[in-house]
């Protein structure tokens, strides 16, 4: 059955509805073309926007599915925080990207449409990668100068449309994962108060051929794991445990590959590549062979690991999380 565009209203202005579906330009911040922006969502998720109106804005639904990780204060192990190529496991909860704890960084200078303001903290950077988290009040503001990175970002809480230079928009939400290409370029716009987990890897070479670069959005529902390709138990399993993992890799350009990745309860060693990781659900112990530490890891977790990282994972809960890995450039 097909909702009108005002039934659809009326059921995303409710309450417990408007956190998962709906963007909500704050009222101190009346702006008509971010009304506009919201308009279009609207129309999209509603499944009424025309054809031309589709083939120009992807609506994400990435809500659906995803539960926003309430935020407990534990201080961080401070020596594995803030270090630049750190060559150890760098492991913050999400309570470290607390909005009260970034960085401001003041109004967007070029801002054209409301008053968008941000703020950061940085984790680390292990090489060509580093972690960190972003927070950005609602506005827009053209970003006409190609990238110089390729970044890839978890969306915890608050709505954002990326547009690229032909016009095509990327709408994203909470549970969507955003990948911005070196060169692209296009425009910004802040619909809600976003706050997101960023990783971005530093390489020389523009990549991406496609004129213009584009945004690539996968929303949290495209992860189910219907979409992933089952591995069976592992070969490595330890302790007679079942572990079994399922991935899905939908990014693999030049040195920076980004994917999904699940396992049920289980113990298995491992040695990494260069990587940084976002854990969406469950619980893990990582077990260092270097120093004997152990990590507990759990939902809202962003951990760093160095080039060949070795270890033991002893999987609690089944675990789902979003991750970077970067490759030497030839």
């Amino acid at each position: 059955m097909m909702l009108s565009f005002s039934t659809c209203f009326l059921l995303l202005s409710s309450p417990s509805l408007t956190w998962a579906f709906a963007p909500v330009v704050s009222t101190t911040r009346p702006v008509s073309s971010l009304n506009a922006l919201y308009g279009d969502y609207l129309l999209s998720l509603s499944g009424e926007s025309t054809a031309a109106s589709t083939a120009t804005a992807v609506a994400s639904q990435g809500a659906t599915g995803y539960q926003p990780q309430p935020i407990q204060y534990q201080p961080p192990q401070e020596d594995n925080l803030m270090k630049d190529d750190i060559d150890t496991l760098a492991h913050a909860p999400l309570s470290y990207f607390d909005i009260s704890l970034l960085t401001a960084k003041g109004p967007r200078a070029n801002a054209d449409v409301g008053t968008p303001h941000d703020s950061s903290r940085k984790l680390a950077q292990h090489g060509m990668l580093r972690a960190g988290s972003w927070w950005c009040a609602a506005g827009g503001w053209p970003s006409p100068n190609p990238r110089a990175t390729t970044e890839i970002f978890f969306v915890h809480s608050g709505h954002g449309c990326l547009t690229d230079l032909d016009g095509t928009r990327h709408f994203f939400g909470p549970g969507d994962t955003v990948i911005l290409p070196k060169g692209w370029s296009g425009r910004w716009d802040v619909l809600q108060d976003i706050h997101k987990v960023w990783f971005v890897v530093d390489h020389v070479n523009i990549e991406e051929y496609g004129n213009p670069i584009r945004v690539l959005v996968t929303h949290y529902h495209e992860l189910a794991s219907q979409h992933l390709h089952h591995q069976g138990i592992r070969a490595d399993a330890l302790d007679d445990t079942k572990p079994s993992p399922a991935s899905l890799t939908y990014y693999d350009v030049g040195p920076t590959k980004v994917g999904c990745w699940t396992c049920t309860s289980g113990s298995f060693p491992v040695k990494n590549p260069q990587t940084g990781f976002h854990v969406l659900e469950g619980v893990f112990l990582m077990h260092n062979d270097d120093d004997g530490s152990t990590q507990r890891v759990v939902a809202g977790d962003t951990v760093l690991l160095p080039r060949g990282w070795s270890g033991q994972w002893d999987v609690i809960e089944p675990v789902k999380k979003l991750w970077v890995v970067t490759k030497p450039e030839e």
